[in-house]
């Protein structure tokens, strides 16, 4: 019967949590909340950053225990493991990244996660197409942000409802109308997002950020991109590519520079005081918003990405007009 299997899972969590928590209380120094009684007796999901775990939180709703090891407001590319982290990962029966190289501690999280535990890079796993990062030290190696298409992002919420299925069986059901209900919400915010960004005239469809993880994004609204530098893993804000940044942009006079949540606005503004356009933010990319930003859950930061871009694009025009 399904509650004697999942009561053996849970026991078994429990000894793993309880096998590594003293290792990190002494070496770390600190203490770590009992993150391991579950809420229920249902599979535990850990997820590698906020977004994944909003997805995935959509899917399981009551019917399983998502962990989120870089929590919202967090930067996901060099996120360091923290005690916590590793409680959770000891504990997990299925691990979701995005893959695609965005978490460059993957190799840590590999050597944390049991023997057994699937370890699910959904980017990779979506079937959707790639798109390069063009420019910076990562020039030509695959962009990680897909999930920033709403199209893209309904592939990873296929990938964690079949998944799901696969590791709890029983709950079959309960996933495929979670997903179900989400992949229409998701349909229905591609189309809002098109209908926003209809009203915006081609010449300033150029959008300008600190780390030019917009590619799926401005691909899936016709958008040109480009970034003060090319992926967060990087050098960031070198005089070389604050130079090329300036070139551009007083070739191509954008409405608005853009800075995002997880990272400081101070190269943006740099680049704003040597060319007198405005900036504008901040937009959401490697994380949910924390609370009160209006853009805690994947659907509310997007919408909160397509209001800052067409009011400094609305608010551009009227300047222009004066």
């Amino acid at each position: 019967m399904k509650i004697l299997i999942c009561q053996t899972g849970r026991l078994s969590r429990l000894m793993r949590a309880a096998a590594v928590a003293p290792f990190f209380l002494a070496g770390f120094g600190c203490g770590v909340e009992n993150h391991n009684a579950e809420d229920n007796d249902g599979p535990v999901v850990v997820t590698s950053f906020s977004i994944l775990g909003d997805f995935a939180s959509r899917v399981a709703g009551d019917s399983a225990n998502v962990r989120v090891l870089a929590p919202a407001g967090s930067e996901v590319h060099e996120w360091e493991l923290s005690p916590r982290n590793f409680i959770d990962l000891a504990t997990a029966d299925l691990v979701f990244t995005n893959g695609l190289g965005l978490e460059q501690w993957l190799p840590q999280l590999e050597a944390t996660v049991p023997d057994g535990v699937r370890i699910v890079p959904l980017a990779e796993e979506t079937g959707a197409t790639v798109i390069s990062i063009r420019l910076g030290d990562l020039r030509g190696e695959p962009d990680p942000h897909m999930w920033m298409d709403p199209r893209a992002a309904a592939r990873y919420v296929e990938v964690i409802r079949d998944r799901m299925i696969e590791l709890d069986p029983d709950s079959e059901e309960v996933y495929r109308q979670n997903a179900r209900n989400y992949l229409d919400d998701l349909a229905a915010l591609h189309d809002e997002l098109t209908e926003t960004f209809a009203a915006i005239p081609d010449e300033k469809r150029l959008l300008v950020t600190s780390e030019a993880a917009f590619l799926y994004f401005a691909d899936a609204y016709g958008f040109d991109h480009d970034g003060i530098w090319g992926n967060n893993a990087e050098h960031e804000g070198t005089p070389q590519q604050i130079a090329r940044i300036i070139d551009l942009i007083r070739d191509r006079r954008p409405a608005a520079l853009f800075w995002e949540s997880t990272i400081t606005d101070r190269y943006v503004r740099s680049v704003s005081d040597d060319t007198g356009v405005p900036i504008a933010g901040p937009l959401y990319v490697d994380s949910l918003g924390r609370a009160g930003t209006g853009a805690e859950t994947y659907i509310e930061l997007m919408r909160t990405n397509a209001r800052v871009i067409s009011e400094a694009v609305a608010a551009g025009l009227t300047e222009g007009k004066s």
